[in-house]
């Protein structure tokens, strides 16, 4: 066989494996362990960071989202800054809305609080951590499924922090409780996103809500 047609032959090929590889890759961009470098955090001296905080490259108006741990480092408590990406100052509110989905107690088995952060015009960021050492953890929303980004945390390998950012509406907000009383209680389930956790054979670890907590006062 001529070698120019062997030539031509390999190169068709290789083209076509291109096209192939171009139709099957997924649509968002890659997700997965992460080593983000730390830094540090001392806005608020009664609740240091235990470990290493964690910068997650997401950044709103030029502030980007930082998640870190404080308090019992058998309980602790997942929250959020936010660091000035032109002069690196620390802040822990900016204009937007990061509202608890439930507190610790309320959700399922393994997973810490985890929150939604909702802004004008902008995509929505979710993020999280759960008591496990999982392969993937996704958020799915009215038919759509995001992959989150991930960490084990410094103080703790067993545990993973994620966070994601998607396009989407905000969780709803709850419906008044009682008959001319005060509180709310969640939608039902199927209304708000499901966090799924899952390990290197993509079995489920764990699934939460995120719905926010249900409020109520008697009396």
């Amino acid at each position: 066989m001529p070698k120019s047609f062997e030539g031509m032959r390999h190169l068709a090929l290789v083209i076509l494996a291109a096209l192939l590889a171009a139709c099957t890759s997924p649509t968002q961009p890659p997700t997965g362990p992460e080593t983000p470098s730390p830094i540090p955090i001392t806005a608020n001296p009664s609740a240091l960071p235990i470990g290493d905080t964690v910068p997650t490259s997401m950044v709103i108006g030029g502030q980007e989202l930082v998640l870190y741990f404080w308090g019992r480092p058998d309980r602790p408590n997942l929250d959020h800054a936010w660091r000035d990406t032109t002069t690196g100052a620390i802040d822990l509110q900016i204009d937007g809305l990061c509202s608890a989905a439930a507190e610790p107690d309320d959700l399922p088995r393994n997973f810490f609080r985890v929150r939604q952060c909702t802004f004008t015009h902008t995509p929505l960021i979710e993020y999280g951590a759960v008591w496990a050492a999982p392969a993937r953890i996704t958020s799915r929303d009215a038919g759509k499924t995001t992959n989150a980004h991930y960490t084990r945390w410094s103080n703790n390998r067993d545990v993973t922090i994620f966070w994601l950012k998607r396009q989407g509406k905000p969780i709803p907000q709850s419906a008044p409780y009682g008959d001319g009383g005060w509180g709310s209680t969640p939608l039902p389930e199927d209304r708000y996103p499901l966090l799924t956790a899952y390990d290197a054979e993509d079995r489920t670890i764990a699934t939460a809500r995120l719905r926010p907590p249900a409020t109520e006062q008697k009396g």
